[in-house]
């Protein structure tokens, strides 16, 4: 039989979109005052003095909005201040520039020198809080030099399919060189890193992720419901279990366009159950691997190539952007980076098999000069200091290359991938998971999962659909109270009980 069909990504709510959208536009008209811009030319010029000549027009990210402030001797320098879509915007910044200072002073990657920063309440400007940094002369990013130049401007980058291999093979070898010396970072605990009044950097703040901002911006759940300022991990598992737990969140708390019907919420309420169990049980991390909870490196969720900047011979000359960076499993840094096409693989045309069908050759491409670079490492021509914890080594430990090839032929990586993105989560779940964990699924679907479930879970959906049923006929923004948002999840978040069945594998 052929799988159940439903769509690659849940949608997101539409409403809370067009209110985002809106307040964006608000927040955008009260920056663009003659007064603001010069307020914002001097507050950089005090920070990096010098004859300013030009504050270009302000560039629009997706969380940022960068202003760029050239100077007569032909140098530049940036500020950069989060947008209302952040919604951890002082954690964000503090833990973008203690990665950015402890990447450039551990490896050779070129990361713009940070001249300043502050929370919102040490902006004199009143704009949030601010980094102010090295602007790196660029000729444009490596996503431009791989796109395909037959799209429209307006479309997304996705890799041209006509690219020479000679052209490829050079460009993803400075992002293997990257990624591998992003590999020899290693750290004791899953969070991010802050830097202390004295200039020492740690773990000390939660792995602040995209899905979490993407929960309150999205969703009117409370923050209280996510992980606290200064939780961090010691476990592969308990981060796992962590954000399965945020699959329940996203579902419980988004309004609207959370469910197609009746029994697209049932599905959708069944694979997130299951996937906590599977979390709770430790089936989701990778203990086949030797760092296996004694060593966590640095993953950050938004390193691609639209992030790289380059210059007319194509060599990189700068990394930006390190939000939502932080130290996590060492198998999410050993997965095969999505970015080598350009485009996540829920948005491909085709979906995910058509996805997998164009990355493979690319993938193979992209290992061999991930190996080569890893011959150079292993020769101790680069990071030197950093090979006692780096797999390269002959000691019969897999290298990083080795690790991407292994993930990849087992789909492993969906596992990662799926927890990371609440949106992404149901294709993946019940197209490939599923059956990975609990054996053949006729119609891919809850009805042959229920008996995994507990009793008090198969009982509390049922009223769970209603809710869904009943939030999509209400068609309204709610912005949930810590105190009902708590109950409600206590409705949803029921536990296996002890000595009763469940989740028990298949496989």
């Amino acid at each position: 039989m052929a799988p159940k069909l439903r769509y690659v990504r849940m949608d997101m709510d539409d409403l809370a979109w067009q209110r985002n959208d809106t307040e964006l536009e608000e927040w955008e008209r009260s920056l663009n005052k003659a007064t603001i811009y010069r307020e914002i030319a001097n507050f950089i010029n005090k920070h990096r003095p010098g004859k300013a000549v030009e504050l270009h027009r302000p560039i629009r990210g997706g969380y940022n909005v960068f202003y760029r402030l050239e100077y007569k001797d032909g140098s530049s320098v940036a500020i950069r201040i989060p947008s209302p879509a952040v919604k951890f915007p002082d954690e964000k910044v503090r833990y973008e520039v203690a990665t950015m200072r402890y990447v450039a002073a551990n490896t050779a990657i070129p990361v713009p020198r940070i001249y300043h920063w502050g929370t919102a309440e040490e902006n004199p400007l009143g704009l949030g809080p601010f980094m102010i940094m090295e602007y790196i002369e660029h000729e444009t990013t490596l996503s431009h030099v791989l796109n395909d130049t037959s799209l429209d401007p307006t479309d997304s980058h996705s890799l041209d399919p006509k690219i020479s291999d000679e052209k490829l093979e050079f460009l993803y070898r400075q992002m293997a060189n990257i990624v591998l010396q992003l590999s020899t970072l290693s750290f004791p605990k899953i969070g991010s890193l802050v830097e202390d009044e004295e200039g020492h950097i740690s773990v000390a703040g939660r792995p602040l992720m995209q899905n979490m901002n993407s929960i309150l911006d999205l969703t009117g759940s409370p923050a209280s419901l996510l992980p606290g300022p200064t939780h961090v991990y010691n476990t592969s598992q308990d981060w796992y279990h962590a954000m399965a737990h945020m699959h329940l969140i996203q579902l419980t708390f988004q309004q609207n366009n959370a469910v197609e019907d009746e029994d697209d919420a049932r599905d959708k309420y069944v694979a997130r159950q299951l996937f906590r169990h599977l979390a709770s049980e430790g089936h989701l991390d990778s203990k086949s691997s030797e760092d296996h909870d004694t060593v966590f490196r640095i993953f950050s969720e938004d390193l691609r190539p639209s992030n790289v900047l380059i210059d007319k011979d194509l060599k990189v000359v700068g990394v930006i952007d390190w939000e939502f960076a932080y130290t996590a499993p060492a198998e999410f840094s050993s997965d095969p980076p999505w970015w080598l096409l350009l485009k996540y693989p829920e948005y491909w045309p085709g979906g995910y098999e058509k996805w997998m069908e164009a990355y493979e050759p690319r993938f193979r491409t992209f290992i061999s000069v991930l190996q080569d670079e890893e011959r150079k490492l292993r020769a101790g021509r680069k990071v030197e200091d950093n090979l006692k914890d780096l797999d390269i080594s002959n000691n019969g430990k897999l290298s990083l290359s080795q690790q991407m090839q292994k993930s990849w032929e087992s789909k492993e990586w969906m596992v990662r991938y799926a927890a990371r993105n609440s949106w992404a989560f149901d294709f993946i779940y019940w197209r490939y998971l599923d059956p990975m964990y609990f054996g053949d699924n006729e119609d891919a679907d809850y009805r042959a999962r229920l008996p995994h479930l507990s009793q008090k879970q198969v009982d509390a959906l049922e009223p769970f659909v209603e809710l869904k049923m009943r939030q999509e006929k209400e068609r309204k923004l709610v912005q949930w109270s810590e105190k009902d948002a708590k109950a409600e999840l206590c409705k949803v978040m029921v536990q296996m009980n002890v000595g009763e069945g469940g989740s028990t594998m298949i496989r």
